[in-house]
């Protein structure tokens, strides 16, 4: 049990992570001419839907049972990289300035 709480408050810390940097791109097409507004929209939208998807795995992983905890992990990690991806597939088409 100690595993699955740490590995859910990992995940939890990641969503703060991952809405702060989308406030951040938010914020940032705020400045944004109109035609590079609509050109992020899309990509906004899709974070928002991954979000909203690595969120329910966050309650699955909460609410698991021993024999399912395996499957619920597999889908919780894929749905992390989906979000990672698109987090820093939008961060880097919306914010070309960002100096790695």
């Amino acid at each position: 049990m100690e595993t699955r709480e740490l590995y859910r408050q990992k995940y939890e810390a990641q969503i703060h992570e991952w809405s702060a940097k989308l406030e951040a791109l938010i914020a940032h097409t705020d400045k944004l001419t109109a035609q590079a507004k609509l050109d992020a929209k899309p990509r906004l939208d899709a974070i928002h839907v991954k979000m909203d998807s690595a969120k329910a795995k966050l309650h699955e992983i909460a609410g698991a049972t021993d024999d399912k905890w395996d499957e619920v992990k597999k889908g919780a990690e894929h749905a992390w990289q989906e979000v990672k991806g698109a987090v820093e597939g939008a961060y880097d088409v919306i914010k070309p300035d960002k100096k790695d």
